[in-house]
């Protein structure tokens, strides 16, 4: 049986859900958090960081890595485009959700709702730096290449739908939902990922946002 090591409600954790289930594979899912990382987690996923993987006696930390593994390993409805141009759009658009999106979306999540797990106050200069400095050229970009899609690449849903989504939802669950009026595209883009039933059922998982 596969094992996810890592909190649902993390978009990097999601990310791999997501897949998993767009594929129909079953997975356990070890609720393990990263701060601190335990010892026992540090051997599968040597940064600390979450999701990691196992698989029997395989493991492998970084979602996109998992992600692209299990594509490979459960090739029956692809998620990754099939042709190099699309491929290549699709990874670049993962790792633009990873590290470039998510300094607007995961980021407001982690200074309003993580650090209260963590038994923090939240860093309200850290929040208004996000809404000044990140978040309009963020979303900008993102704005125009979604553009009147109903997925990012090719007309098919694939890696970097999952990637760009999964960030977009922590947005709603730290109550920083997206101007609608400035950015249309995303708004509509992301309330057509949520009603997808994998999206939908992990959210409602979580308990922190429902989706009818």
């Amino acid at each position: 049986m596969l094992t996810v090591h890592g909190s649902p409600i993390s978009p990097f954790v999601r990310k791999v859900l997501v897949l998993l289930a767009e594929k129909g594979v079953d997975c356990e899912i070890n609720p393990v958090k990263p701060f601190p990382a335990s010892a026992e987690h540090l051997v599968i996923s040597p940064t600390g960081k979450i999701p990691a993987l196992t698989d029997g006696d395989f493991s492998l930390p970084d979602s996109s890595a998992i992600c692209a593994y299990l594509e490979r390993k459960y090739p029956d409805n692809n998620l990754y485009p099939l042709d190099p141009e699309g491929y290549g759009r699709a990874l670049w658009y993962q790792v633009y959700a990873d590290t470039v999106l998510v300094g607007a979306t995961s980021a407001f999540f982690f200074q309003k709702v993580a650090v209260k797990m963590m038994g923090r106050e939240p860093d309200e200069v850290a929040i208004q730096a996000i809404r000044d400095n990140t978040e309009h050229k963020v979303f900008s970009y993102l704005e125009g290449e979604i553009g009147d899609r109903e997925f990012i690449v090719d007309g098919q849903f694939s890696i970097a739908d999952i990637a760009i989504s999964c960030h977009l939802v922590q947005r709603l669950y730290a109550q920083e939902p997206i101007d609608s009026e400035q950015y249309p595209n995303i708004t509509r883009y992301l309330g057509n990922q949520m009603q997808r039933q994998t999206f939908k059922t992990l959210i409602n998982n979580d308990a922190l946002i429902t989706i009818d």
